[in-house]
């Protein structure tokens, strides 16, 4: 769902007229969102203290909706606690550092 929405937000809903499919796939990953943030109530991560492969699956689709995408507007993320700071945590976790790095940043 984020990545519909990436799309239709910072690509293709700039030449539609009709912003329907966007406003479905924002409705959609406002509602995810929503889910995973009533998840990380009372959690460091997904499934509860440690960093997972379900931390990881789910990263970089957020890192990327709010990020390279631009559409944290669209989901409303500011008002989130939960997600944020997860995300935060998890960013801040040096493998997950070193793993943005490659391919080798200029």
């Amino acid at each position: 769902m984020f990545g519909q929405l990436g799309f239709f937000h910072k690509f293709a809903g700039k030449a539609y007229e009709d912003k329907r499919p966007r406003d479905r796939y924002a409705a959609e990953s406002k509602r995810l969102l929503g889910v995973l943030e009533g998840r990380l109530d009372g959690r460091a991560f997904m499934m509860g203290a440690d960093f997972t492969i379900a931390d990881i699956a789910l990263l970089g689709m957020v890192r990327n909706l709010i990020g390279y995408y631009d559409a944290g507007d669209l989901v409303d993320y500011a008002s989130l606690s939960h997600v944020p700071a997860w995300l935060e945590r998890c960013l801040a976790r040096p493998a997950v550092q070193r793993g943005l790095m490659i391919p080798a940043k200029p």
